[in-house]
């Protein structure tokens, strides 16, 4: 089976990214099973830079139009505020959605989509790709099989990013952690000098850091340590967008789910409270009961 793919905005990259995997144009990351046949954006001159480069046959004016036309909808607007208004129309009529990082822009779209997934039982998930990554994932295998007593994640993102602050790119940090340790952070305290912000969380399982600071190279890093075991290393990106399309289909092959609502759901709540912490100078809980 051909899943046919609904690209819905435009302004991100990787509308390009994936509809060049899809159609095969990215041959090296080309993963069979998908077609990038319909697109959704705002800006006219961008939607036909998109589709030329992505290979799309069809832009529409209104995403209603791809309802039936078809399988999966790709969520990829920059701004996780637009997620939830976008992601919507499909969910409701049962149509699988991706929703590219971030989920949404607050906790509380964040949990509307989720809830809304499961009132219809629409499958859904949505990730940030360098949770597949290979120093990622090795590093989670360690943890599963030893101890784990530290943490520390370090990667770019920005408090007054215009695509809603921290929760834009600071979102990538906060998956690479949940992915490794697992959900279960509790509480986060948070500093920021010149923009560069560094949170300790508290884990049920362990202590960690997230470091976050927006003029630093484009570079993600990580650093672990167990009873047994320290790990460090940076993370390399190159194939992880094809890593990500993998489990999108895995998700349609299998029909459920790959990550949990609550999987889903905890990185945009760090990012929150890291940007709390940091407004009211206090311990924050990451999800109020």
């Amino acid at each position: 089976m051909v899943y046919r793919i609904g690209i819905v905005g435009s302004d991100n990259s990787h509308a390009i990214t994936f509809s060049q995997i899809a159609n095969g144009i990215d041959r090296e990351n080309y993963v069979p099973g998908f077609k990038a046949t319909h697109l959704f954006g705002f800006d006219e001159a961008r939607n036909r830079e998109v589709a030329e480069k992505g290979g799309i046959e069809n832009i529409v004016s209104d995403v209603n139009e791809m309802i039936g036309n078809i399988d999966v909808a790709f969520v990829e607007f920059r701004h996780g505020g637009l997620h939830l208004e976008y992601a919507k129309p499909f969910i409701e009529n049962r149509i699988p959605v991706f929703v590219d990082k971030p989920l949404a822009a607050t906790v509380a779209d964040a949990e509307k989509i989720i809830e809304l997934a499961k009132e219809k039982q629409t499958l859904l998930t949505s990730f940030s790709t360098l949770r597949f990554t290979d120093a990622v994932q090795e590093l989670k295998k360690i943890f599963k099989n030893e101890e784990p007593v530290f943490l520390s994640v370090l990667g770019p993102g920005d408090l007054e990013s215009e695509y809603g602050g921290l929760i834009f790119y600071g979102v990538h940090c906060a998956e690479i952690f949940n992915e490794v340790a697992g959900t279960g952070v509790r509480e986060i305290y948070a500093t920021v000098k010149n923009k560069n912000i560094v949170a300790t969380l508290f884990h049920e399982k362990l202590i960690g850091t997230v470091k976050i600071a927006p003029e630093m190279p484009y570079v993600f890093s990580l650093e672990g340590l167990t009873k047994k075991t320290h790990f460090s290393a940076k993370v390399d990106s190159k194939d992880c967008y094809k890593k990500g399309m993998m489990r999108i289909k895995e998700m349609l092959d299998n029909k459920r789910w790959i990550l949990s609502g609550e999987e889903m759901l905890e990185p945009v709540a760090i990012v929150k409270a890291i940007e709390e912490s940091i407004r009211e100078s206090s311990r924050k809980p990451v999800l109020q009961s």
